[in-house]
């Protein structure tokens, strides 16, 4: 019963960051093609292309808030294998 409603009060404040990162990267792949056209309109080859989707992938990467998510990330999967490290040990216990 408590998991259950901390499932729901956790999806309820969720929703509205999901929403919003949703509607920043249906921006971003927009300007993104956009850029891509007018990159192949003025003659760009294709390495110049990706050379240039390069560099902006990795300065959007290390950005702080970007590595503060994958810090996050990065921290939740260490608490998933703790937790699954201690189920894994107690069922050993019990046999």
């Amino acid at each position: 019963m408590l998991s259950a409603v901390g499932a729901l009060g956790s999806a309820f404040l969720l929703l509205p960051l999901v929403a919003r990162g949703l509607v920043q990267l249906f921006g971003v792949l927009l300007r993104g093609t956009i850029w891509v056209a007018a990159s192949v309109g003025r003659g760009d080859d294709v390495w110049t292309i990706a050379a240039a989707l390069g560099r902006g992938a990795t300065a959007a990467l290390l950005t702080p808030s970007a590595l503060g998510v994958l810090g996050g990330l990065l921290a939740l999967g260490a608490l998933a294998l703790f937790g699954l490290q201690r189920v894994l040990e107690s069922e050993d216990q019990e046999e």
